[in-house]
């Protein structure tokens, strides 16, 4: 199961589109995805940094902090500039913009990401 946090709903529709084989399960706020961490736990979550509520690190932080949820490989697509450094601080997969991202280059990171 691929778990999308993205408050943004013209990306909700963007991912639901181009993923829609996987079926992700879309949540629009850090908290609400933590729950639902708990419930099930994701083979991919794509993450946004820029969240209403808990920003996309206090998500990670919270992951980190759960050994099952510790494991869980993590996207980022964001519209803000980050480090390949700080992100492999994290545990990062990969880090996409939300500026230059192709369709077929979000594939691509969610197939090597579910390798």
């Amino acid at each position: 199961m691929i778990l999308i946090v993205e408050d943004d709903r013209g990306w909700e529709d963007y991912y639901r589109r181009i993923l829609k084989f996987y079926e992700p399960k879309i949540y629009h706020d850090g908290v609400a995805a933590i729950k639902a961490m708990d419930e099930e736990v994701p083979d991919l979550v794509i993450l946004d940094i820029l969240l209403t509520g808990p920003t996309g690190f206090a998500v990670l932080n919270e992951m980190r902090s759960y050994p099952e949820l510790a494991k869980v490989p993590v996207l980022i697509v964001t519209s803000i500039t980050m480090k390949t450094d700080l992100a492999k601080q994290y545990g990062v997969v990969e880090i996409l913009s939300k500026s230059e991202m192709t369709p077929q280059e979000l594939i691509e990171a969610v197939q090597k990401a579910l390798k």
